[in-house]
């Protein structure tokens, strides 16, 4: 606590101040003063900028806390609510740059914290991207969770006949059965079990399809390995997919489910564990380093390997072996969008030495839609390249826990992700088709 200062005593430094007026400028006395002085005046000006910055902070984080995609509440990968959108949280006091278009703004979105007013207006619009996908066939990698299973409700809701690929079938199908509406399209869905780090089992897949010998219409590379989990981590799915496949779910040759871990003998504990599980369903990996955070000579070779298999290899699979049946498509547009992300381009201000195994596999599947993606689209078929944005933090837990701490939130969420994903089927429906490119914020950008 600070001492208190007496009149006598500030008396007592108004003479001292008014003798030391007195001295010649270049008295040691007097220029030690001054010295002094300015040093007292110097804090004082700090410690007001500081006390004025601190302010200013508390306020913009409590405009940011208020908005959907700030909110300190929010759970991450979780699709949010857009009731809000359109009307203000606030004002900021110091100017955020926009994460679309990089203009500096002042007004915050109630649901957007850092897209500028007209960003925040068009991206909650794309939200409900639609378009007629009746009689449509579509096969969508990954649809479980996140990204890949709001496109899949968006097609599903469009008309579309949509088999979702996934690991974890009976898990897919619990939550599909469970979204709203579902009574009216669930029919319509196919779940394939399928593990893409297999090749075996994606050309296993394909030629099941081909066998088939019906038509395809689109093509969605969405599935992804960014990190490896820990084993634990997969615990409570592993659990519900001991069973026998349920009616609805086909899976590919040589499929099989992930073995359940030991898991807890008490019933209590088990659920403690549950509780603390993802919106993937995933439990928490307390590791202080993940592969997010790997360097070159700190990368597991295992996880190299699943994150070409993943990422590059199952999609280049899909898209050779599946073109018949796109081509085979009376519809005189057909779609391939491969999912990727600012990870796997060049032309960027700074690269990170970070993850070097996920950037390599991005760049090989935008290199794959640059390389192709023009002759097919001399056939009716249109492959292009999309960014989801910036929506999970793939920090390990325990700088993401301190990240969020501080107040970050990422600026979209899944809904976001998957509009942008859904974006170039809907041009392309509206008869606007795009081929060949790498859409960022649903604009071309450079590769």
């Amino acid at each position: 606590m600070a001492e208190h200062i007496s009149d006598e005593e500030l008396a007592a430094f108004d003479r001292t101040v008014r003798k030391l007026r007195d001295l010649p400028v270049d008295d040691p006395v007097r220029l030690r003063a001054e010295h002094v002085a300015a040093s007292f005046a110097r804090d004082g000006r700090q410690r007001r900028r500081k006390d004025r910055n601190d302010a200013r902070a508390e306020a913009d984080a409590a405009v940011m806390a208020a908005t959907a995609t700030g909110a300190l509440t929010r759970r991450e990968d979780a699709p949010l609510d857009t009731a809000e959108s359109g009307r203000a949280a606030g004002h900021y006091l110091r100017p955020r740059r926009c994460y679309v278009c990089k203009g500096l703004y002042r007004r915050a979105d109630a649901f957007y914290h850092l897209l500028c007013p007209d960003c925040a207006a068009d991206n909650t619009a794309r939200r409900s991207l639609s378009t007629d996908l009746t009689g449509r066939r579509a096969l969508l990698t990954g649809g479980r969770v996140k990204i890949g299973f709001q496109l899949a409700l968006m097609m599903l809701r469009d008309g579309a006949e949509l088999l979702v690929t996934s690991r974890f079938p009976a898990d897919t199908l619990s939550r599909f059965r469970a979204a709203p509406g579902s009574e009216r399209w669930l029919h319509r869905l196919t779940v394939v079990a399928v593990d893409l780090r297999d090749p075996r089992q994606v050309l296993g897949l394909c030629e099941r399809l081909r066998e088939d010998g019906e038509p395809l219409d689109i093509l969605v590379n969405n599935a992804a390995q960014t990190i490896r989990r820990p084993p634990e981590s997969y615990a409570a799915l592993a659990a519900g997919e001991s069973a026998a496949l349920p009616e609805g779910v086909w899976q590919a040759p040589g499929y099989t489910p992930m073995r359940a871990l030991e898991a807890p003998s008490a019933h209590g504990a088990l659920a403690l564990v549950l509780a603390e599980a993802d919106e993937a369903g995933l439990l928490p990996d307390r590791a202080p380093a993940n592969s997010w955070s790997a360097r070159m000579g700190e990368l597991d070779p295992a996880e190299l390997l699943e994150t070409q298999l993943v990422n590059a290899l199952a999609p280049a699979l899909l898209v050779d072996r599946l073109l018949p049946l796109l081509l085979a498509s009376p519809r005189p547009h057909r779609y391939i969008v491969n999912v990727t992300a600012v990870e796997g381009r060049f032309t960027v201000r700074r690269k990170t030495s970070g993850h070097p195994h996920t950037n390599m596999a991005k760049a090989a599947l935008n290199m794959l839609t640059r390389t192709s993606g023009p002759e097919l689209a001399e056939q009716g078929v249109h492959m292009c390249s999309v960014d989801t944005g910036w929506i999970t933090d793939e920090n390990p837990l325990p700088a993401k826990l301190r990240i969020a701490a501080a107040g970050f939130r990422t600026p979209l969420d899944v809904v976001d992700g998957a509009a942008r994903v859904y974006d170039p089927i809907v041009r392309g429906e509206a008869g606007a088709p795009v081929a060949g490119v790498f859409l960022k914020d649903y604009q071309e950008a450079a590769w």
